[in-house]
C-alpha cells in the first residue's frame, strides 16, 4: 500500500499528529477508528490485531455488512427459510 503518514491520516479523516501519537503508543484508538483502518487497508481486525488471516465466515459477514439496508428484511427472510429447511 505504501501510504505516507499524511495520506493515511487523510484517508482516515484524522490529523497527522493524532496518527503519530497512535504510532508512538501514546494514544489508543477507538473501535470505530479500528474499523476505519480495516476499511482503508482492506484488512480484517483479526489480521491487524493478531495477524490472523480472514476466514470464510469473516468474509461472508463482511459481504453481508455491505448489503444495502433496504434488502436486510429480505436477507432475514431468506436466512429464516434456510434455517427451517435445515431442521
Amino acid at each position: 500500500m505504501g501510504y505516507t503518514r499524511e495520506k493515511f491520516a487523510e484517508l482516515l479523516d484524522v490529523s497527522v499528529s493524532y496518527l503519530a501519537e497512535v504510532e508512538r503508543g501514546r494514544t489508543s484508538i477507538s473501535v470505530k477508528m479500528l474499523i476505519n483502518i480495516c476499511h482503508v487497508l482492506g484488512l480484517s481486525a483479526d489480521y491487524i490485531l493478531f495477524g490472523d488471516k480472514r476466514t470464510e465466515d469473516e468474509l461472508r459477514l463482511e459481504q453481508i455488512n455491505q448489503i444495502d439496508e433496504q434488502y436486510l428484511p429480505l436477507l432475514d427472510s431468506v436466512i429464516s427459510e434456510l434455517l427451517a429447511l435445515s431442521k
